[in-house]
């Protein structure tokens, strides 16, 4: 996975064909009403099966990119509802370069008169935002004007700006799962920078995400039984600021079993608690390498675990030829007091490009808004970068205590070893730690 594709990994690279083409009416329906829905790009879904570099399969995406100099007197008005969700954000980005440039996170975000941010305290109120995009040319006293404490100027010289949305676990009102977060995608409307009127929203354009290329490069690691958890690189296109990965990567055989160990990153359990939380979120994720998407997902809530001890994670094949065995002795292990979770992969699953997803993996454990003061914080170690043409992850350890997950964190850190199927079934098996 050379570095310079990887760069998209970990903003869950928008796959080419989700995005819709732009609305000559500046996202107006046919009575002339300003329609948010077509103001953004379709939903990006991270359970889609479509968007590359191992997205969260409990996340949802929206763009809205255009081109500054089109409008260079023009500052953004995005108004709209909190979304019920774990987590919600704003990123920024320069278009041209993928680099970011600013955001504003769901806790940051202070909510319109007389209304609740429910992402700081519990409110069943429906609750409304109004956040504003400002040019770097726009003057400090017609900024102080805006009715908004929540205003981000983009730096100077950016000429395409994109923007995008991010929800993780929406839910409508009632706790169902809701592609939209339970309310309406936020309105954008134009303001005049210099008179401070409102007026239509700019054009929105095609965003340059779709330039993304790059190669897969086998790796000899793979077969090794050991694996290790690095922490990866910030990203430098279109990455999510807010977010911290440890990522392994091997080869299962039909016989084997891969088996990891840690203690997962507590989290919060109520919204009074997310701004001082040791993390909002954590997930593992598994994709396939030969194609970077995700296709098996377990979050916090959904996974077999006790806060404060150790969780195991195991994966077989859909192929393995005892994996009936398997899930027998997992429940005996979890009626026993143990917290197993059995991931089991498919790994003759035909992609959308009509490929099999094969037998090398990508396992990702992702952290929203880690902590970087907590001792046991994946945001403490220094990120190893991907394999490359220069040499895979495990060549560039030069501070295993630091790069090494479970060197680094002791038992909040994953790591990985492949048995036999045999072994594992075998009366007198021990997880290896």
């Amino acid at each position: 996975m050379k570095q310079k594709r990887m760069k998209s990994l970990f903003f869950t690279v928008f796959l080419y064909t989700a995005f819709i083409a732009c609305s000559d009416e500046g996202g107006k329906d046919e009575n002339g009403t300003v329609n948010p829905k077509e103001q953004w790009s379709a939903t990006l879904k991270g359970d889609g099966e479509v968007l590359g570099a191992y997205p969260d399969l409990f996340s949802n995406y929206w763009e809205y990119t255009y081109d500054m100099t089109d409008y260079p007197d023009v500052a953004l008005r995005i108004k709209g509802q909190y979304p019920h969700a774990r987590y919600f954000s704003f990123s920024f980005y320069n278009d041209e370069t993928g680099s970011a440039i600013g955001g504003i996170n769901d806790y940051e975000m202070t909510s319109d008169p007389g209304d609740d941010n429910p992402f700081v305290v519990t409110s069943s109120k429906d609750n409304y935002f109004t956040l504003y995009v400002v040019p770097a040319s726009m003057e400090e006293s017609k900024i102080a004007k805006l009715p908004s404490k929540n205003v981000r100027k983009v730096t100077a010289g950016v000429r395409r700006l994109a923007i995008c949305i991010r929800h993780y676990l929406g839910t409508d009102v009632n706790g169902v799962k809701d592609e939209y977060g339970g309310v309406e995608l936020p309105l954008i409307t134009g303001v005049d920078i210099h008179s401070l009127k409102e007026m239509p929203a700019p054009e929105r354009t095609r965003s340059n995400i779709d330039k993304v290329t790059g190669k897969t490069f086998t790796q000899k690691s793979d077969d090794n039984r050991d694996v290790p958890f690095f922490l990866a690189p910030r990203s430098e296109y279109y990455p999510n600021n807010s977010t911290s990965y440890l990522y392994g990567r091997t080869r299962l055989k039909t016989d084997s079993v891969l088996i990891f160990s840690f203690i997962p990153v507590p989290i919060p359990q109520k919204v009074e608690e997310y701004e001082n939380a040791k993390a909002r979120y954590w997930s593992i994720c598994l994709g396939s390498a030969s194609n970077t998407r995700s296709y098996y997902s377990v979050y916090d809530k959904e996974a077999n675990v006790e806060e404060g001890e150790k969780t195991t994670f195991i994966i077989c094949r859909k192929q393995n030829p005892r994996l009936e065995e398997i899930k027998v002795k997992i429940e005996a292990l979890n009626k026993l007091g143990g917290h197993w979770n059995l991931f089991v992969w498919d790994s003759e699953k035909i992609d959308i490009d009509g490929k099999p997803l094969g037998d090398v993996f990508t396992i990702m454990y992702r952290n929203i808004l880690p902590d970087k003061d907590w001792e046991h914080s994946i945001a403490r170690m220094t990120p190893t970068n991907y394999a490359d043409a220069e040499g895979e992850p495990v060549d560039k350890v030069t501070e295993p205590e630091k790069q090494l997950a479970h060197k680094m964190l002791k038992d909040y850190g994953p790591y990985g070893f492949k048995y036999a199927t045999s072994d594992f079934l075998s009366n007198d098996f021990h997880v290896k730690q």
